[in-house]
Parts: C-alpha cells; sequence; structure tokens
C-alpha cells in the first residue's frame, strides 16, 4: 500500500531538484535581480551593521532624507530565519535562505496531505508542486513573499490539527506560525494567506460538525500570533498610517498585473509567451506575476481529484476525496480574483471591501490557485487507477501528445525564424514531452501492492521535478558575491543625491532590470553596481534623496512628486531643502544640483502656510530657503529678510541621533534637512523643544540666540510597549506548546 512506503521519498527528490536548480549557490555565487540588490541586501546590511556597533536599526538616515527602517516591513529584521545573516556571508546567507524556504513549503505541505489523509506519493507530488510551482520560484528574489507563502501549508495544517484534535499543544504552534507569518514581510501574501486558513477552519467546523467555540479559539491563537509580532506590527502600521498609502491605492496601480484569460496557457506551459531567462518574453507585464506553472502531471492529477470525487461524491465515506470541494472552490475563487481588472469582480470588491484597495498586483491572488491545485494533485494520486477506462485515456493522451511532439519538431525546423512563432513551438514541444511523460507512466503504473510500485513512485516524482526544474530554469540570475562589496571612496562629495522618477525607471527597468531579458544584468552586473542606483547606495553609505520603498513617508512623497513636477529650472528651492548637491541622469552619471547643500542651517525668518498645496508652491515658485523657513499652519508671511549674519552649525550624525553645536546671532529657525517624522524628539542644551514640519517634508526649531548644543533623536513612543506585548506574547504561546500531556486539551 501506499502507506508503507518512504514517507520522505519526496522531500529527498526536492532537496535534489533544488540543488540542481540552485547549484550556482553552492560554488558561492548569490542572488542579485531586482529586488534582492536594490532593497533586501542594502536594509540588511545595515541593519546588523548598526547592531554590531550597539545600536538598535530603527532608521536609515541614507535614503529618502531618512526613513524608517525597523518600521519598513519588508526590510523583515525580526523575522528568525533572516538572524544567521548576522553572522555568516550576507548575500550568500540571503539566497541559500530563500532556497531553504522553498524546501520548507514542500515540507509542509508533506505535513498537511498527511493529515489528509493522503499516501506517501501524494504527498510527494503536493510538496513538488507547491515548492516548485513558478509562482514561487520565478519571484523567489522578492525574498519577503516567499517567506510568508511558504507558511500557508503549515498554516493550514496546524489549523487542521488544533481545531479536530483542540489542544493546548496545536494552538500555541498555531500562535507561532502565525507570528512567523506576520514577520516575514509580506503583508499582502500574509493577509492572503491568514485570509485562507480562516475560510479553511470555517469549511471544517461545518462539515465535521464541530462547535464553534473552537473557531472563537482559532481567532485568539492567531491574535496571539499577531501580539508576538507586535514589535514590527505597530511600527509599521504607524508608518502606513503616515504614508502615501495611508488611504488606500489608486485604481490603476491596484488593478497593476491583472491576470488576463490568455496567460492561463502558463498552467500548461511555463513559455507560453516565452521567458526573460533567454531573453524571448513577448509580452508586457513581469514574467513572475504570471507565473503559475505547477507541472503537466500535478495539474492533471488535480483534475483527477476532481474527477474521483465526482464518482464518489455519493458514498458516505469519501475518504481523502471528502475535501476536494473546498480546495475546488478556493481555486476557482483566487483564479477569478486574480483577473484584476478584466472581470467586474475585483473593481467592485476594490471599491466596497476594506484591504482590496491597499495592494497591487491582483495576479497574486493566484497563490490561492496553485496552492489548492497542489493539494488536489496530492489528493488525486488516490484517484489513478490501472481500470480499462483510465488505461484508455491514458493511450489516447499518449497519441495525441506524440503527434504533437511530431508536429512540433517539423514546426520547430520548418516554421518562419518569427520570434513569437518559435517561442508558441517550443511551448508546444515541451507541453508534449510532458504529456508523453505522464501518459507513460500512467501505463507503467503497477499494482499498489507490488514491490514495483516504490520504483515507479520514485520515477514519477524525478519526472516531475525534472519538469518543474527545466520550467524554472535561469528565472534567478546569480553572480559573484563581490558585487555587494562596498565601493570605497568615490570622487562625488558626500551630499545627496537625486534621481528624478524618469532617470531612475528609464536605468532600472529599460537597462539593467528590463522585464523581457534578465542576462543583460547579470553579464553586466559591475555596470549596475556603480550605478548608486537606490538602493544601492546604502551599501556605500551614500546619502540619497530617493527611496526605493514600498511606504514612504506621506510628507516626503508629496515633496518629491513635487519635485518631479517641476522644471529642472525651477527645482533649485526643492534641491536646497533636501541639501541635495548631485543630480543623475539616465545613464547614471552625475552633475552637480548648482547649489551648495548644507544639511543644517539657521534662518532668521519663517512662512506660514494655510495648506501644504501653497506651501510646495511656494518651493515651486523659487522661495528663498536660505532667509526664511516655510511650515504650514495658520500666522503671516513677511518677506525674507533683506541681509542675514549667518550662524555656525556643526553636526555628529549616528543613526538614530543627529548631535549639532549652534552658534546663532540672533532669535530664529534651525533647519535641519531630514525627513520629519512621528518618535523624533528635539533638545536645547538638553531642554525638550517641538519640532516643526519645515519646507515640505523636513525639520525645524526655534533657535534662541547664544551658542547651543542641538540634539535630534529618534525615540519612537511604541518600542517599549510593543516591545513587552511582543515578549509576554511569546511567553503565552511557548508555555501553551510545552503543557503536559495531562493537561493538553482545551475541552477540560
Amino acid at each position: 500500500m501506499l502507506e508503507r512506503r518512504p514517507r520522505r521519498l519526496g522531500l529527498v527528490v526536492l532537496a535534489g531538484a533544488l540543488l540542481v536548480l540552485f547549484h550556482r549557490l553552492l560554488l558561492g555565487e548569490v542572488f542579485f535581480w531586482g529586488l534582492p540588490a536594490l532593497q533586501f541586501y542594502p536594509w540588511r546590511e545595515y541593519a546588523f551593521d548598526l547592531l554590531r556597533q550597539g545600536q538598535l536599526p530603527l532608521w536609515n538616515p541614507y535614503n529618502g532624507a531618512g526613513a524608517p527602517l525597523l518600521a519598513n516591513y519588508q526590510s523583515a529584521l525580526l523575522y528568525p530565519l533572516n538572524w544567521p545573516g548576522f553572522f555568516l556571508p550576507l548575500a550568500w546567507s540571503m539566497s541559500v535562505t530563500a532556497v531553504l524556504h522553498l524546501f520548507i513549503g514542500g515540507l509542509g505541505m508533506t505535513a498537511l496531505l498527511r493529515c489528509l489523509g493522503a499516501g506517501a506519493l501524494g504527498q510527494g507530488m503536493a510538496a513538488l508542486a507547491f515548492a516548485l510551482t513558478g509562482y514561487l520560484v520565478a519571484r523567489l528574489g522578492t525574498y519577503p513573499m516567499i517567506s510568508a507563502a511558504v507558511w500557508l501549508p503549515w498554516l493550514v495544517w496546524v489549523a487542521h490539527g488544533m481545531l479536530l484534535r483542540y489542544r493546548f499543544r496545536d494552538a500555541g504552534r498555531l500562535a507561532l506560525i502565525v507570528a512567523l507569518l506576520l514577520l516575514a514581510g509580506h503583508a499582502q501574501t500574509a493577509w492572503y494567506s491568514l485570509l485562507l486558513a480562516i475560510l479553511y477552519g470555517v469549511w471544517l467546523v461545518v462539515n465535521r460538525r464541530l462547535p464553534f467555540a473552537r473557531l472563537v479559539v482559532m481567532g485568539l491563537m492567531v491574535s496571539l500570533g499577531a501580539g508576538i509580532a507586535a514589535l514590527q506590527l505597530v511600527p509599521t502600521a504607524e508608518l502606513l498610517l503616515t504614508s502615501q498609502r495611508a488611504a488606500g491605492v489608486d485604481y490603476d496601480f491596484a488593478m497593476n498585473f491583472s491576470f488576463g484569460l490568455a496567460r492561463s496557457l502558463n498552467f500548461l506551459s511555463p513559455i507560453t509567451f516565452g521567458t526573460p531567462a533567454d531573453g524571448s518574453y513577448l509580452v508586457t507585464g513581469y514574467y513572475f506575476e504570471f507565473a503559475v506553472y505547477i507541472g503537466l502531471i500535478p495539474l492533471v492529477s488535480a483534475f483527477a481529484a476532481v474527477v474521483g470525487w465526482l464518482q464518489r461524491r455519493r458514498e458516505r465515506d469519501q475518504n481523502v476525496f471528502t475535501i476536494v470541494p473546498f480546495w475546488l472552490i478556493i481555486a476557482l475563487i483566487g483564479f477569478v480574483l486574480a483577473m484584476g481588472a478584466h472581470t467586474p469582480v475585483f473593481p467592485f470588491l476594490y471599491r466596497h471591501v476594506p484591504t482590496f484597495d491597499l495592494f497591487q498586483a491582483p495576479a497574486r491572488w493566484q497563490l490561492w490557485t496553485v496552492f489548492s491545485l497542489a493539494v488536489l494533485s496530492g489528493i488525486g494520486v488516490s484517484a489513478w487507477g490501472r481500470s480499462f477506462r483510465a488505461r484508455r485515456w491514458a493511450k489516447r493522451l499518449f497519441a495525441a501528445c506524440l503527434s504533437l511532439l511530431v508536429l512540433s519538431l517539423i514546426a520547430l525546423v520548418a516554421a518562419p525564424p518569427i520570434e513569437g512563432v518559435q517561442t508558441l513551438v517550443r511551448a508546444l514541444l515541451g507541453l508534449a514531452v510532458s504529456g508523453i511523460a505522464g501518459a507513460w507512466l500512467a501505463l507503467r503504473q503497477p499494482p499498489a501492492d507490488s514491490a514495483a510500485y516504490s520504483r515507479w513512485s520514485l520515477l514519477v516524482l524525478v519526472i516531475v521535478a525534472a519538469d518543474l526544474v527545466w520550467a524554472n530554469w535561469g528565472h534567478n540570475p546569480t553572480i559573484p558575491a563581490a558585487f555587494y562589496d562596498p565601493l570605497g571612496d568615490q570622487s562625488q562629495s558626500q551630499a545627496r543625491g537625486y534621481w528624478s522618477q524618469a532617470a531612475e525607471d528609464a536605468l532600472k527597468y529599460q537597462t539593467f532590470f528590463r522585464p523581457d531579458d534578465y542576462r543583460f544584468a547579470a553579464e553586466n552586473w559591475q555596470m549596475v553596481r556603480a550605478s548608486n542606483l537606490p538602493n544601492l547606495n546604502l551599501i556605500d553609505r551614500r546619502a540619497l534623496l530617493d527611496n526605493f520603498d514600498p511606504l514612504l513617508v506621506g510628507p516626503y512623497a508629496a515633496f518629491i512628486n513635487a519635485l518631479d513636477a517641476a522644471e529642472p529650472n525651477r527645482r533649485e528651492s526643492f534641491f536646497v531643502a533636501s541639501a541635495v548637491g548631485w543630480v543623475y541622469g539616465d545613464h547614471g552619471g552625475s552633475v552637480p544640483s548648482g547649489i551648495d547643500p548644507a544639511r543644517a542651517w539657521l534662518v532668521p525668518g519663517v512662512c506660514w502656510h494655510a495648506s501644504e498645496e501653497a506651501l510646495l508652491q511656494a518651493l515651486a515658485d523659487g522661495a528663498d530657503l536660505t532667509r526664511q523657513v516655510h511650515i504650514p499652519g495658520d500666522g503671516p508671511c513677511p518677506p525674507p529678510p533683506e541681509t542675514i549674519e549667518r550662524g555656525t552649525v556643526l553636526i555628529g550624525d549616528e543613526a538614530n541621533r543627529v548631535e549639532l553645536v549652534v552658534h546663532s546671532p540672533y532669535d530664529g529657525w534651525l533647519v535641519l534637512a531630514d525627513t520629519d517624522y512621528p518618535g523624533w524628539q528635539a533638545t536645547i542644551d538638553g531642554l525638550s523643544v517641538p519640532i516643526y514640519r519645515a519646507n515640505g517634508a523636513f525639520r525645524a526649531i526655534q533657535m534662541p540666540p547664544g551658542e547651543h548644543v542641538v540634539s535630534f533623536s529618534y525615540e519612537p513612543s511604541w518600542l517599549v510597549p510593543a516591545g513587552t506585548v511582543s515578549a509576554l506574547s511569546f511567553l503565552v504561546a511557548v508555555a501553551l506548546l510545552l503543557l503536559k500531556a495531562d493537561s493538553k486539551s482545551l475541552a477540560r
């Protein structure tokens, strides 16, 4: 019987597939393409460096004129599986950890399918289909998304166990899994996963006629998991509420990367529209946003699960097939939601249901689809049979795919050398080979109680793995780890640089990280590294006004938008306000901004503005910020003084603290061109003074005459309370986990 076969067979094959697919990591190479280089590595490298210096990684002073670091959700600094990077070579550690997460996802699918009643082959099939699906592997460089997504099978597994067994131990496990999910760093994936687990819990309670109180306990454990993650969630919530996304994202941004119906062909072949691995990608949009391939054999096996359920739906004991309707419905819901703007469903939800206006890329709802299909593929193995009908259909499939193979080979030779035609032919060729392999395996299936069955099962899993390795080949290019070495001193001064949005996008998306071809960046990685694109600058500790971050401080984002909208010859006031000394062009070169920037300076006058728009318009009109600071609020706006006597400002700088020695010849204002944000405190000679938001996005304090020591320090009010909640919640979860057997039931 299947249950007698080695239970870890699928995991062994999965491990081998990962070694083959990512063997370059064993040679010391690392991932870099896109977000690993531009976001995740710079954030974590700087955070770990601060920790080594004995400082908390709360603030990043090098991007965005200063920006929250710990509150930056995708930095995932509190996620335990990221911590080895503190001790190991960071770029290599992050790359290996990303691959390790794929194995963790496969291990979770094995556990889930086992508790659902699937045998060893079904467990292995589901593990391979999920861990090696294009949805995960093609976007592996989006580390937080993968770190969150792989906890989905574990979340469903532990929810299943807790609702059925109703033990303290399972409750503690659920809280800890939820905490890992929430700390992984991708809110969108975490929300989709939690919502799916809750729906599964409701279905299980209703289907098994379990007490409703168990759902309440499940909700409490989800809350406990959120409590463990409070030290991450609270600062992130503060940043969200003050960010450019506080009121949600606009419609066009939310509908970005909607899954068109034609892209359904990606379920049958991963290269239907080509692949950026070899530059043959033919359509718009990023390949990884539409990658959904789980393997042809697992897809057919998922279909077999539905057929098996239909054949057994009138039986009292359907065993593993009982759960098929739920996963089929979830797969369909995920598919419809992923279509985004292509159906009226998602637009309606965007306008009327909370959370649908918080994220972009409806295609990411395909997580539900690929996960459900992977579960169904493991269940469907139980429907594989050796009946006359099954063998007849296998023979028909074999004949059809063999014919398709012959025609594809002929077309490959005879078809005109048109890129689109050749790409389609290669896709059909791959489909034919996979179909032939699947049909041949079905025809060769031995009896389940025979000695040959284990060898046949291994062959099935190896062929599925080989298909998925081929499908994902080249989608995560690697380069030498030297890419991440600091560049050292350069000729440019330490003044802030500025990329206009157009110049940044042109170099980033049209030259280096092109969505249609991954090869250029990999072959020219030295050029990429020297570009000083945001946030590569953080590795070299060089300041940029720009910040490549999903959440931006709201006033800062408004300032940047106004700066980008201003004509190039009308930007001087913006550059003075933000201490910009260098401007980058479309090809990465930089030129002086035309001003001598100061990060802190004294002014004698103040101009009050009734609205943010009026203030930014004053900057666009060329306000003289060296003589007058502009602040939102009620008050007059007199002409700036004709002549001024300059004061002296000296700066001592740390990540979370700025010290200044100021000699002020008059009652005036001290302006600091760093982002104003909740949690920053200011003192003059040790006495607390209020901070005003100056010149659109920065800081200013009223300054008395004389020589004074001024200190700005980032001391967020949430730090101690959120840390206390996290610590206490963790202790409660561990206590639940460690309760002895004689007190393990929640029902007692």
